[in-house]
This record gives C-alpha cells, sequence and structure tokens, in this order.
C-alpha cells in the first residue's frame, strides 16, 4: 500500500481512471467514422490509432486520422471534421451519463486532503456538463480538457496552486508524460488502461506508482 499523503494537489485524467469508459469511447469514434466513410481497413486503423494515443484531444485524432490514414483532400476535411467531431460528442454525452465510476474511486478521492482536479483529454465544457449533471463536480476545485493540451492543462493547474507539490493519476502515456513534463509524481492506474505494457514499462523507468485498484493506495 502506497501511502500518498504528502501532496497539495491531487490531479486525475478522467477515461480509464474515473470512468470506465476507454472501451465506450473506442466505439463511439469508430461509429462516428463509419457514419462518414465506408473504407473498414482505413477506419480500423484510425481505431488503432485512437486506442495506442489515448489521452490526446479528439481535435489531434481527427485530424490525424484525415490527414494520415484517410487522406482527405484539404478542400473537404473541415466538413468532414465537423460531421465527425459532432457525432462523436453527441455520443460522449450520452455515454458519460452511464458509464461506471471506476471501483473504490470516490471512496479514495474522499481520502484525499489536497486540492482535486481533473485534466483531461475530453472536450472541456462536455466533461464539466456532464460531471455537473451527475454532482460529481462537487469532488473537484477544477475540471480541465481539450482543446488544451493535457500537459498544458497540468501546467495552469500548477500555476493556480503556485505548488510542483503534486501527483497525477491517469492511465495512458500521455498522462505519463504530462506529469513527468510539469514535474511532478504519477501513478499508473492500470485496470483499464490501452496501453498496460508500455504504461508499465515507462512508469519502472521513471521510478513513479502502479496500481491495480484505488484499495492499493492510501492517502
Amino acid at each position: 500500500m502506497h501511502l500518498l499523503s504528502s501532496y497539495q494537489v491531487y490531479i486525475f485524467d478522467c477515461d480509464g481512471v474515473i470512468l470506465d469508459s476507454n472501451e465506450l469511447k473506442i466505439n463511439a469514434m469508430k461509429n462516428s467514422l463509419k457514419a462518414n466513410f465506408s473504407e473498414s481497413e482505413s477506419i480500423e486503423q484510425c481505431v488503432e490509432y485512437f486506442r495506442n494515443n489515448f489521452g490526446k484531444s479528439r481535435f489531434h485524432h481527427v485530424s490525424y486520422f484525415l490527414e494520415e490514414i484517410l487522406k482527405v483532400n484539404r478542400e473537404e476535411r473541415e466538413v468532414f471534421e465537423k460531421s465527425i467531431l459532432k457525432n462523436f460528442s453527441d455520443q460522449c454525452r450520452t455515454l458519460y451519463l452511464s458509464a461506471e465510476i471506476t471501483p473504490g474511486f470516490l471512496e479514495y478521492l474522499k481520502q484525499c486532503n489536497g486540492k482535486k482536479y481533473i485534466a483531461s483529454g475530453s472536450e472541456q465544457n462536455e466533461l464539466r456538463d456532464v460531471f455537473a449533471k451527475r454532482g460529481l463536480d462537487k469532488y473537484f476545485d477544477g475540471i480541465f480538457g481539450s482543446p488544451a493540451a493535457k500537459v498544458e492543462n497540468v501546467r495552469h493547474i500548477l500555476e493556480l496552486e503556485q505548488t510542483n507539490n503534486a501527483v497525477m493519476y491517469g492511465d495512458a502515456l500521455s498522462d505519463l508524460y504530462a506529469a513527468k513534463d510539469n514535474n511532478c509524481h504519477f501513478v499508473a492506474y492500470l485496470p483499464f488502461s490501452n496501453v498496460r505494457k508500455k504504461l508499465i514499462e515507462e512508469t519502472k523507468k521513471a521510478d513513479f506508482f502502479q496500481a491495480e485498484s484505488w484499495g492499493e493506495l492510501k492517502c
């Protein structure tokens, strides 16, 4: 059991950390692509990229899909981008309302006496709206998401609190890198990670904690 009571700021990713929503969002993105394109092989390549780069913003992903995989000409990209993003956002608002909270998360959160924030790759207004509707916003001092990059949101939180005495909890490599780039600690929450093997390797290299459950951790 790791004691994590010495931090002033606790920062949590959302998908796969607070909510068991990783697979739900992957399916939502696949559905959004299918609504706009018919090339199954290209769609699967997009979904695989999405899965392996979870934590980056949807704006990054869709731009990458259209330019690098689907090879949509420049004149049509904006139309497809708007269509995919709207379809994906509509699905996310629905799935977020029903996604399960990861087991033991709220019990763990209530033990943390410092300031508590969310830094997510999800769209910020969407995330704030859903957390308010579910009554989860009361547990956090701030909720930050895309289009700002995760590393920027973590930096913003630390600047707000004027400290680097912080710990980030995440299940993606982007979470780990955001913590490292801002000189704060990191805990890899593994049960729902899309990149479990790589995250374990990189976390060990950096000498950070790993957890298979919230019950392993204690504030």
